[in-house]
């Protein structure tokens, strides 16, 4: 996918001011942090019209997808993706994207122990917009592989619906990278380790089957409130449902408390 470039970001999305952005967040003040990843933090942001939002600032823009994650969410809106409502950008290299402000993502919510853990029907009801978000992307034209589909970048609002976030890796499956098997072949692989389908990490081709691999290790997820993955002290990555896909009948016994 060849990204926008800077002048049709502004025929995608609203751009904000980069001083409106800071006045938000304080001069992106501590206090309003609520996250850090790997491109850059999150903060919570209260806008000059009182809305409450949810400011991502990348500090390494092209790497983390910025120009590819304004085009896909100002392009394919759905009700289970999360709203991007703008975004800015600094006077050197900062870039920002402004959401709407969600609660929590699933993976925090199923480990909040200072709260009742997920009935069986919340569960199923996150997994079902889960669900109804990707198929939006793989029935798309142009279809859209999101390649990072992981329970943290699963959001909640406060009706608990969930919306699928952070597409900064996402692609677009034109005409021209398309493989004979409808999956678009890769120069570097993406995604985190026990959700990222083996074959896409082989193969270096991310496909639709891919991407449902990757949700599928968000199902068990929920269902058990385990990880796919962990990391051992002594460094070696111990797949959790390795055993499940042996002997399906072993899944009722590693069902979450919440989902009795």
């Amino acid at each position: 996918m060849i990204p926008p470039t800077d002048a049709a970001l502004n025929k995608l999305s609203l751009e904000y001011s980069y001083e409106d952005i800071l006045q938000a967040t304080g001069h992106f003040s501590p206090k309003c942090q609520l996250g850090q990843g790997t491109y850059g933090f999150v903060f919570k942001g209260n806008l000059k019209d009182g809305t409450e939002v949810a400011i991502k600032v990348l500090n390494q823009p092209k790497e983390s997808g910025f120009k590819e994650e304004v085009e896909v969410l100002s392009k394919f809106r759905h009700p289970n993706l999360v709203i991007l409502m703008g975004f800015a950008r600094g006077i050197a290299k900062e870039r920002c994207l402004i959401y709407e402000l969600l609660e929590t993502d699933v993976c925090s919510r199923l480990s909040d122990t200072t709260r009742a853990p997920l009935s069986v029907a919340q569960r199923l009801s996150i997994l079902l917009d889960c669900a109804l978000g990707l198929s939006h992307l793989h029935n798309a034209r142009p279809q859209v592989f999101h390649r990072d589909i992981k329970s943290q970048n699963i959001l909640l609002d406060r009706n608990g619906t969930a919306k699928m976030a952070d597409f900064g890796l996402a692609l677009l499956a034109m005409a021209g990278n398309k493989s004979t098997d409808g999956g678009i072949k890769v120069e570097h692989t993406s995604g985190t380790i026990g959700y990222a389908d083996p074959l896409y990490i082989n193969s270096s081709i991310v496909t639709e089957k891919s991407e449902v691999y990757s949700f599928g290790m968000v199902v068990l997820e929920i269902l058990t409130a385990r990880p796919p993955a962990l990391q051992m002290p002594d460094g070696r990555i111990e797949y959790q449902f390795n055993s499940v896909m042996r002997t399906p009948s072993l899944l009722p016994q590693m069902l979450d408390r919440g989902s009795s």
